[in-house]
């Protein structure tokens, strides 16, 4: 081994970086080189998106690598306008509004699409991205989260056995207008597919017929005041958790009838202005330290990385047989996204004008 790749192997040990080994270490130690001579890391992103951790995450970014770059954040557009931009950005040839472009699987899919984000060959040099699924098979997007839609309740309401575990509960007479729903329908385009779309519009006429109201997913406050008993589906656990973390009297069940994991990935666009820095940032996340600060502060990490605290909701599930429909960026290979955008609006219909 030459001097430089014994030197990087013990630079990168020291930086306490996993699995620095002779084949990835001096590529990582050059991509951090290069990383400090851009001297800069910019990212736009939406409000709430990385839990608004973002002045810890950055702190721990430059010291996980031994670096001093100027890590900005800049509130962004919806994550759709975000993705128009990059890739007009890509079109025009002009360096992309953000480093990392942070977005579900259907917002990769048209990324790659339009080959506006780099395939940066992760699992070539970044240590924390060796594994099944930590990046997407095409090799340009990699998951940083998974988010879990599920069931909202009052825990002064129900306890124990009485705990609604799946949708089908919410059907219960004695439920009638004490339940509430999204008026965007969230994840019904899933339902439609895991169900049937008949099963899945025949459910959301009942359902409609029994809630009490529609509220959106961050308005905990509404559960936890007992204006509803219960809410479902959620967008996802996090605000759920996160109010229950405060002492508010809510919990969070996933729903064992309607089992969904959606991914949450991050990619360099392909004009990205500071490219190694967005690689180096994004490897971090995938660490043992990013994955912490990222669930201390949205309550959601990466359920493929050992430790994970969102797998071991999942794996309750799984355990008593339940098979978790995975919103990734093959789903949407395989699946038509405008028959998805079609039962999403009229399952809408049927809530607003209930």
């Amino acid at each position: 081994m030459s001097a430089r790749a014994l030197l990087a192997v013990a630079v990168l040990a020291a930086l306490g970086i996993a699995s620095a080994n002779a084949d990835v270490a001096p590529r990582l130690q050059s991509i951090v080189d290069s990383a400090r001579q851009e001297g800069q890391l910019s990212i736009v992103v939406g409000e709430g998106t990385l839990g608004n951790a973002n002045a810890r995450l950055a702190a721990a970014f430059d010291q996980y690598y031994g670096l001093n770059l100027d890590v900005r954040f800049t509130p962004g557009p919806p994550m759709p306008n975000m993705v128009a931009s990059v890739i007009q950005q890509y079109r025009a040839h002009k360096p992309a509004m953000t480093d990392v472009i942070i977005g579900y699987a259907n917002h990769m899919v048209d990324l790659i699409d339009a080959e506006a984000i780099q395939k940066a060959g992760w699992q070539d040099w970044a240590p924390n991205l060796k594994g099944p699924g930590r990046v997407s098979p095409e090799g340009e997007a990699v998951p940083v989260q998974s988010s879990t839609p599920g069931i909202v309740y009052n825990t002064n309401v129900f306890r124990g056995a009485d705990i609604p575990t799946k949708l089908g509960d919410f059907l219960n007479p004695t439920l009638k207008g004490r339940i509430a729903t999204t008026p965007y329908a969230a994840s019904f385009d899933r339902l439609a597919i895991m169900w049937g779309r008949e099963k899945a519009f025949d459910y959301a006429h009942k359902l409609s017929e029994q809630a009490g109201g529609l509220i959106r997913c961050n308005e905990m406050n509404r559960i936890a005041s007992g204006e509803f008993d219960a809410f479902g589906l959620s967008c996802n656990q996090n605000d759920a958790l996160s109010v229950a973390a405060k002492g508010a009297p809510v919990g969070f069940a996933l729903a064992a009838d309607a089992p969904i994991v959606t991914l949450l990935y991050e990619a360099v666009p392909a004009t990205a202005a500071h490219p190694n820095a967005a690689k180096l940032w994004i490897n971090f996340m995938s660490s043992p330290e990013g994955q912490r600060l990222l669930y201390e502060a949205s309550f959601a990490d990466l359920s493929v990385i050992p430790g994970s605290r969102t797998a071991k909701i999942i794996e309750t599930v799984e355990a008593k047989g339940a098979k978790f429909l995975i919103i990734d960026t093959d789903f949407y290979r395989q699946h038509d996204a405008a028959t998805m955008n079609q039962d999403m609006a009229d399952a809408q219909k049927i809530f607003q004008t209930r």
